[in-house]
């Protein structure tokens, strides 16, 4: 893993694994955990059958995210700060080690549900699918949510982590922040992979296979963080042990070798550097204001509308997909339908993050190709689940022009060292937004559901479009005044 401790430095650009590896592991373990899974695991395995009671619980784990994202990305730059070797992933193990757990522990919400405790109801009855959650005991309903949160806890701390731990290691190799699509590209791939062979798996098998894959993609993990971090540590040496003068291709660094060397020296001319370094949290979000605060908070507004929307077509797609005479196979195909055009998007990020010069754009046009998306949703008739193929690309064009955008935004204004801090910022407002969603999923359903949240984000994107505008709009009346 990349070291920016004090008193180490890159040798010379990085020949270990990147950090793709590590989106390739963690996101196989995202979709064979749950996924997109997540509310028919609820609604057939925990008997969570009413609308209501799925979003509660999808509610919840969002809540407890969100709540925990930023706490958990600044632990993890504290420990880096501090020189705990590895750091940031060890927060991403403990998190997939709770995550694992929590899943775990549904199983014994089977001995609370055992046949005899059931004796004064009919037996077609309860083998009926009518049999749901009305039925099961509140102290189980809540014993299943406390799990719900837990897990999402634990996947809190992996996704924000390693974004800041890419962009460290970006800034570490001498790469544009922009490539942190090429990067999250390889999180993509294995995400649809992992989907195409999953649905069929929950068809033939049933939703307790998730108890196995969850444990196996645990394990995967681990190994893969051992193995990341062990190819990266020879590419670390003391500056105060290695002479970079005569080391070949070490020139690029000296800089931030002396830079740093500057940083933790106790004279009273760096005095300003080491406040720097101690500046409180608080000022990492107060500088959202600082330089054009109206259009940040406008692009802070779009993100937690358009993460309204997304909330429902990431958690509860598959619910309606159920509803249109969907297979699970066919569900999963339509995640590696979505994943097929996140590649090219992910990969030429940077190239239209650049023609475009403003993340302000790329988010516009996540934002348009959602509204679209979910428009089309709404008109698919009964019985024909498979047209929902034509619309799914879009969602490669919402999810990685809104991330990369999100990323490159962050860069802007997030001071260094704060990397994973302002990504777990972002993240804490992205599960915000998907928490206000799921609760309208909770109340609304069907096609006018879609259509509401198309509605929503439409508004959000407005709102930044003239935030933008009168951004622009008073930066040249500064220039023309100047004049």
């Amino acid at each position: 893993m990349t070291n920016t401790t004090p008193g180490r430095t890159p040798l010379a650009h990085s020949t270990g694994l990147q950090p793709r590896v590590l989106y390739f592991a963690v996101f196989i373990f995202f979709s064979l955990s749950g996924g997109r899974f997540t509310a028919t695991f609820l609604e057939h395995e925990l008997n969570f059958s009413q609308n209501w009671m799925i979003s509660t619980a999808m509610a919840v784990q969002i809540l407890a995210s969100s709540s925990c994202s930023s706490w958990l990305g600044g632990l993890a730059d504290s420990l880096e700060e501090r020189g705990s070797s590895n750091g940031r992933l060890k927060i991403m193990a403990l998190g997939l080690l709770l995550s694992t757990v929590a899943t775990l522990l549904h199983i014994l919400g089977r001995l609370w549900m055992q046949p005899s405790s059931l004796e004064t109801y009919d037996a077609d009855f309860i083998e009926d699918d009518m049999y749901n959650q009305q039925h099961v005991p509140t102290p189980l309903f809540a014993y299943h949510l406390f799990l719900r949160a837990l897990f999402a806890i634990g996947t809190t701390a992996c996704s924000p982590v390693l974004d800041g731990l890419t962009l460290a290691r970006l800034e570490d190799d001498a790469r544009d922040s922009a490539e942190y699509g090429k990067e999250r590209l390889y999180g993509a791939v294995s995400w649809g992979i992992a989907n195409v062979f999953f649905g069929p798996a929950i068809d033939k098998w049933g939703f307790g296979i998730i108890y196995i894959t969850t444990t196996c993609s645990f394990v995967l993990c681990i190994i893969t963080f051992y193995v990341y971090a062990k190819s990266n540590q020879m590419l670390y040496a003391s500056i105060d042990e290695v002479d970079l003068e005569h080391i070949p291709d070490a020139q690029s660094f000296l800089p931030r070798a002396n830079e740093h060397k500057t940083a933790t020296s106790s004279s009273p001319d760096d005095e300003g550097s080491q406040q720097q370094q101690m500046q409180p949290k608080l000022e990492v979000w107060g500088s959202l204001t600082k330089k054009n605060g109206l259009l940040n908070l406008s692009y802070v507004f779009a993100m937690f509308a358009l993460y309204v929307g997304m909330s429902v077509v990431e958690n509860l797609i598959f619910l309606y997909f159920e509803m249109l005479g969907g297979s699970y196979s066919m569900c999963g195909l339509t995640v590696a339908v979505t994943v097929m055009f996140e590649f090219p998007l992910f990969h030429y990020a940077p190239e239209v993050l650049r023609r475009l010069k403003s993340p302000v754009w790329m988010l516009q046009a996540a934002c348009v190709a959602y509204v679209i998306r979910v428009l089309v949703y709404s008109l698919i008739p009964q019985d024909h689940p498979y047209w929902t193929l034509v619309v799914e690309p879009l969602h490669g064009v919402t999810i990685g022009f809104a991330l990369t955008a999100s990323v490159a935004f962050a860069a802007e204004w997030v001071p260094k060292g704060y990397e994973a801090s302002g990504q777990g910022f972002l993240s804490m407002v992205r599960g915000l937004g998907q928490f206000v969603g799921l609760c309208i999923g909770g109340f609304l359903e069907g096609r006018i559901l879609y259509r509401v949240l198309a509605v929503i984000v439409s508004v959000g994107s407005i709102m930044l479009a003239v935030g933008n505008h009168m951004t622009t709009n008073d930066s040249m009346i500064y220039r023309r005044g100047r004049k």
